[in-house]
């Protein structure tokens, strides 16, 4: 699967940011999925245009997820933060899939960036768990809380930080991301880069630290 221009590179970690968890959690990284269509699940994050069956009818939820949403059918909703079954509006399905274009067409049309879905999860942990680093930059210029927990402790930065996604660590440290927040297990956004192995988003916690102790 290929990186979106808007994201850093992608790597498989031991969680989905976007999974519902089922029944009790052994690790405070839940899995979270938007559900299991497969048509969405299946597509490259970004723009990319998909082979879809003409019989295949999305909903906006997917058609946001898909990238082909305009402002005419957002404004042609009833509510433009409307819920699926998980709970999650159409902005957590573009940040989730790295829709640039879905995300700011449903922020101008009023989405609000802070809305939590189940298990707390918001549109700005979901954007930086993908690294998409513009769609994160875009909910912060937009007032979405930097420092937000998950309901195990999880922020935006952890979820960065534990995929590797360098430029989305920068675009969080530099609007206030506490990187001595702990989750559930004690775990901060440095040692989850650790145990990771995502050396990338490792050195920048370094070279962030080494600048405020120099500083």
């Amino acid at each position: 699967m290929s990186s979106s221009p808007d994201s850093d590179d992608e790597r498989k970690l031991d969680f989905n940011p976007l999974l519902l968890a089922s029944g009790k959690r052994k690790s405070a990284f839940l899995p979270y999925k938007p559900n299991n269509n497969t048509v969405l699940t299946n597509l490259q994050r970004g723009n990319t245009a998909a082979n879809i069956p003409s019989e295949i009818c999305l909903n906006f939820h997917e058609k946001t997820g898909q990238g082909e949403i305009t402002e005419e059918q957002v404004r042609g909703e009833k509510i433009v933060d409307a819920l699926d079954s998980n709970n999650y509006t159409p902005l957590h399905w573009a940040s989730f899939y790295g829709q640039l274009s879905s995300a700011q067409i449903l922020i101008k049309c009023g989405a609000n960036v802070n809305r939590q879905a189940t298990d707390m999860i918001t549109p700005l942990q979901l954007a930086a768990a993908g690294g998409h680093h513009e769609i994160v930059r875009l909910l912060l210029q937009k007032g979405a809380k930097v420092n937000h927990m998950d309901v195990v402790g999880n922020t935006a930065l952890m979820y960065a930080a534990a995929g590797n996604h360098p430029h989305t660590c920068n675009e969080l440290l530099g609007k206030g991301a506490n990187f001595i927040d702990t989750n559930e297990d004690g775990e901060t956004a440095y040692s989850l880069a650790v145990k990771n192995q995502s050396n990338l988003a490792q050195a920048v916690l370094e070279n962030y630290i080494t600048a405020l102790l120099m500083s």
